[in-house]
């Protein structure tokens, strides 16, 4: 063996160990550069509109039906509110009507109440209830519809007149008295020419006596009411389709006033005290 080839072969191992240690380090040191660029590089988030795809506009046919819809249900909810409404009026007037019936149950007072159906003209009669005094007392309400500023009304004319019982039989009003203080569905309807002969009557008799005749107007499904001192008379006109008939419904209340008792005599004094004590 060659002993210039042995120096040259080891030689060449101890460069190569340098050589492999150089590139091991450099592989190092670039690999640690990479994983720092890693942690330190920012992070890139993608729009929302590249992450979430945009729903696709309706077509115009798709639009005009979703339209149509729409006006639909917008009808529906304004209907829907409009029968909640009437429901709440109707309810509101239920309990208003049911508070005047429990009234008389609860107060001491005197009501004639009556509902009927009747023609614009025709009048109705109620009360007949006995007064303190020993008369008693009738109302007469007749209802007209007529035509104000192109609008409905009803103008009722009234008539409130004390009778006497003999005045009253003369005439046929004995058949509304009653002894009962509240009465319900209590009273009759005449047509005008009745009520023109029994008022002409009544004028002429010594029993009678005219308390008042006011007249009100009011809407049809509206109330009004009379009140004359501690006298209340209500009214509620309901117009029918025909515009002729009407439903009227007539409440009369007053406070039950109790008769005047009969004066106590004074007491005779005794002998006695005529004598300022003094013993007879």
């Amino acid at each position: 063996m060659i002993p210039g080839a042995v120096y040259r072969a080891s030689f060449v191992k101890p460069l190569n160990y340098i050589l492999a240690g150089v590139i091991g380090a450099s592989i190092a040191t670039l690999a640690a550069y990479r994983v720092a660029s890693l942690r330190t590089a920012p992070v890139v988030v993608a729009p929302a509109a590249a992450r979430h795809r945009t729903a696709p506009a309706p077509s115009p046919v798709e639009f005009a039906k979703l339209t149509r819809e729409k006006a639909d249900l917008d009808v529906q909810l304004a209907e829907a509110r409009a029968k909640l409404a009437e429901h709440d009026a109707t309810l509101a007037q239920t309990k208003q009507s049911l508070e005047e019936l429990r009234r008389p149950m609860m107060t001491d007072m005197l009501s004639s109440a009556l509902r009927a159906e009747l023609k614009s003209g025709e009048v109705v009669v109620t009360g007949g209830y006995r007064l303190p005094n020993g008369k008693r007392l009738y109302a007469f309400a007749q209802p007209v519809i007529q035509q104000v500023d192109g609008a409905e009304v009803v103008k009722i004319e009234s008539r409130f007149l004390s009778v006497t019982d003999e005045a009253g039989t003369s005439v046929g009003l004995d058949t509304i008295a009653t002894n009962v203080a509240n009465t319900l569905q209590h009273g009759e309807v005449w047509v005008a020419d009745e009520q023109t002969s029994v008022l002409a009557k009544l004028n002429a008799s010594a029993g009678t006596d005219l308390l008042t005749s006011p007249s009100i107007t009011v809407r049809p499904g509206s109330s009004g009411a009379i009140e004359l001192g501690d006298l209340r008379f209500k009214v509620t006109p309901i117009i029918a389709d025909d515009h002729t008939n009407m439903d009227f419904e007539v409440r009369m209340e007053q406070p039950q006033v109790p008769a005047a008792l009969p004066a106590t005599p004074a007491p005779v004094p005794s002998p006695v005290e005529t004598k300022a004590g003094a013993v007879p």
